[in-house]
This record gives C-alpha cells, sequence and structure tokens, in this order.
C-alpha cells in the first residue's frame, strides 16, 4: 500500500506524471474543440438562415460568441502545448507585446485590469528573443500574481519602450495581497533571449520586472524582416 501511495505522488512518477497530464490536456482540447466548431457552425447556420424570435435570435448570437471565445481559448491552450521553441527569431517589439496581451486578456479574471502601452516606432527595429518561451513566461507571471488570490483584483500593466540603443520590456503589477514568488520571477523569466538583462523591483504591492533587449536594426547586412526570422 505504501509503495502505491508512493507511485501516485506526482513527484515521484517525474516526467510520466507530465506526459500523463499532457496526454490529458491535448485529449481535451481536441474534444472540446469538435463540440464547440459544432456549436459555433449549428448556431451560425441558424442566424444565417433567418430567426422570426429576436429572443431566440438573441440567444443564438450569445451562443455563437461565446462558442468562438471558447474556440480561441482552446487554440492558445494548444499553442501553448507545443513543444518549446529553442531558437532566437527577430520580432518587433510591438508585434511580441500584442500577441502577449492577447494571450494574458483571454487567460486574466475580468476583475483584474490590463494595460498595454507602447513607446517608440519599430518598424525599422527588433529584438532577438525565444518568442514562445517568452510568451510562456508572461503567462506564468500573471498566474503567479492571481493564483493565490481567492477573488483576483488588481492591476496588470504590459508595455515595452525604446531606451536609447535597447528596447525594454516592462510588466508590472499591484495587487493586495502580494504574491510570494514575486521575488522568483527574475529566475523565472532566464533564457528568453541571450543578451537579455533582468531587473526586478518591490514596492509594497506594486511589482515591476524588466527585460532590457539590444536593438536589432533590420536594415544591418543579413537582417530581414521581423517576425518569424531564426538567427540562432
Amino acid at each position: 500500500m505504501a509503495e502505491l501511495n508512493q507511485l501516485s505522488n506526482s513527484n515521484a512518477l517525474g516526467s510520466f506524471y507530465r506526459v500523463y497530464l499532457e496526454f490529458i490536456l491535448r485529449r481535451v482540447v481536441h474534444d472540446l474543440g469538435n463540440s464547440i466548431s459544432g456549436i459555433n457552425s449549428l448556431s451560425d447556420y441558424h442566424l444565417r438562415s433567418g430567426v422570426d424570435d429576436p429572443g431566440l435570435e438573441e440567444s443564438l448570437s450569445l451562443i455563437r460568441d461565446s462558442a468562438e471565445h471558447s474556440r480561441d481559448l482552446l487554440m492558445l491552450v494548444g499553442d501553448l502545448l507545443q513543444p518549446p521553441e529553442t531558437a532566437e527569431e527577430l520580432v518587433s517589439p510591438s508585434e511580441l507585446i500584442r500577441e502577449a496581451s492577447k494571450f494574458v486578456s483571454m487567460l486574466l479574471p475580468r476583475s483584474v485590469e490590463f494595460q498595454i502601452a507602447e513607446s517608440g516606432d519599430d518598424r525599422a527595429t527588433g529584438i532577438s528573443i525565444v518568442r514562445g518561451e517568452f510568451l510562456r513566461k508572461v503567462l506564468a507571471l500573471t498566474a503567479m500574481d492571481v493564483s493565490h488570490l481567492r477573488i483576483p483584483s488588481g492591476k496588470i500593466y504590459l508595455g515595452w519602450e525604446h531606451e536609447g540603443t535597447k528596447v525594454r520590456i516592462i510588466y508590472r503589477s499591484i495587487f493586495h495581497p502580494p504574491s510570494d514568488l514575486r521575488s522568483q520571477a527574475s529566475i523565472l523569466m532566464a533564457h528568453v533571449g541571450g543578451e537579455v538583462e533582468i531587473s526586478s523591483s518591490i514596492n509594497g504591492d506594486e511589482f515591476t520586472l524588466s527585460l532590457c533587449f539590444p536593438l536589432v536594426q533590420y536594415d544591418e547586412p543579413g537582417i530581414g524582416l521581423p517576425g518569424r526570422n531564426e538567427i540562432g
């Protein structure tokens, strides 16, 4: 009996436990995705065919919109379950922040205020970063801030700004009570880019994490368009 209890412990199972959870999540994402697509298609079909009852039309519209949101959320979870990238990419700061913000806003409780800010023109500049790793870790920061709260209420700010020859990405949050994990955030964000400089500060309930990257000019020899170029 003791051996059985030991085997059921997640720490004892190690990588097998992670494979087990990943398998279940993939099956849930796949099957729910099929079900939601059916709900979306049927409700959209009836709406396009014409509905005489205003109340029924409103209900079908709500069902369709909810199904579309659920489908987007499942696609996000599916993306996060993909094997992590290891190569750096040349990405524009605004593209990166907008993508991360889309993920964060879909997963954050509505009771949490979320803001994004951009400062600078990045049409000819970019940063070298492991894009998928960065997105996953921004979501981990979000989870760090809200997972310990029974009723999450606070603010999260995500943005970027030019700073001379560098680009600074800023994650800032205000929650009460604050998470005990904030002091480990700098360690969490390591390895998102080879030349990133990471710093953090805590001032009462306010937490700020900064990631500073060297700015890359696209018109330099050998540098192509932003967003999907592997450079490592």
